[in-house]
């Protein structure tokens, strides 16, 4: 009889002790979400006095992920040339980092630092699907091409299911044949880099905040703040840092989560 009431007693100790961890768990979210409203209030607060519509409902809570030390993938390489130019290659080394390919349907170069150009006759009639499978095959979003359109036309990188802003692939189309490729292939994964603390969606608008201050940028409404990611290049090594893209009615900004660099990306045209 003692052992069976010691054991409810253990049992009730128990379940009270994980309702007062589930309590204190409630109270210290509600505190983190109370205060970052109030923080996103006085952003958008500061932002006013600047002559800036910033809804404070547009700052992410999302925490940006860890940077990402990316290492050549030679076969990644192989494989992409082989969709561009067709499965029977012919490569040799160039030196200095650079792989050529040949194939039926033209050549290809490849370097250290992630970049690659392809020309020849590509692919003729399903243009447009030919770019989209493409970008799926080797992580690009979507180009935005219809039937029958001519030019150049360029998609962003992804990493993780993130755009890296300044990573593309260029799609040159000429009378309906695709005549060149190019632009910077990313491994599909990486070694964790930098163990900094990034920035949180707030500080990014803080950087940029300033940086608008000092240079003079024009804009009157920030209307979207998310996580992608920034490529950083040093000879043949490659690296990821997260970054935080401020969409403003002038143009899109880039905030490093570990630097608080700004980088302006392209302005807005054609919008009234």
């Amino acid at each position: 009889m003692e052992r069976f009431r010691l054991k409810n007693i253990i049992i009730l100790i128990l379940v009270l002790l994980n309702a007062f961890l589930l309590f204190s768990l409630a109270q210290r979210r509600t505190a983190e979400r109370d205060a970052f409203h109030r923080t996103a209030e006085q952003l958008a607060a500061i932002f006013e006095e600047d002559g800036i519509a910033l809804d404070p409902g547009v700052i992410s809570r999302a925490a940006p992920p860890g940077g990402a030390e990316l290492t050549r993938d030679a076969g990644l390489e192989e494989r992409a040339a082989a969709f561009l130019l067709g499965k029977v290659l012919s490569s040799s080394d160039q030196g200095g980092g650079i792989f050529h390919y040949t194939g039926p349907a033209g050549e290809a170069l490849f370097r250290s630092s992630g970049g690659f150009e392809a020309s020849g006759t590509l692919a003729e009639g399903d243009v447009e699907d030919f770019c989209r499978d493409f970008c799926r095959e080797f992580s690009y979003e979507a180009p935005e091409i219809r039937p029958g359109e001519e030019g150049v036309f360029t998609a962003p990188a992804v990493f993780s299911k993130l755009p890296v802003f300044n990573c593309t692939v260029s799609f040159t189309v000429e009378g309906g044949v695709l005549t060149a490729v190019s632009g910077t292939l990313l491994p599909a994964a990486g070694t964790p880099g930098t163990e900094e603390e990034p920035l949180s969606a707030a500080g990014a608008l803080l950087a940029f905040q300033r940086m608008r201050r000092e240079s003079a940028a024009v804009a009157s409404t920030v209307t979207e703040v998310r996580l992608c990611y920034e490529l950083q290049t040093a000879g043949a090594s490659l690296s990821l840092a997260p970054a935080w893209r401020i969409v403003t009615d002038a143009g899109d900004y880039y905030v490093n989560c570990f630097t608080g660099a700004v980088t302006a990306g392209g302005a807005r045209t054609g919008e009234a």
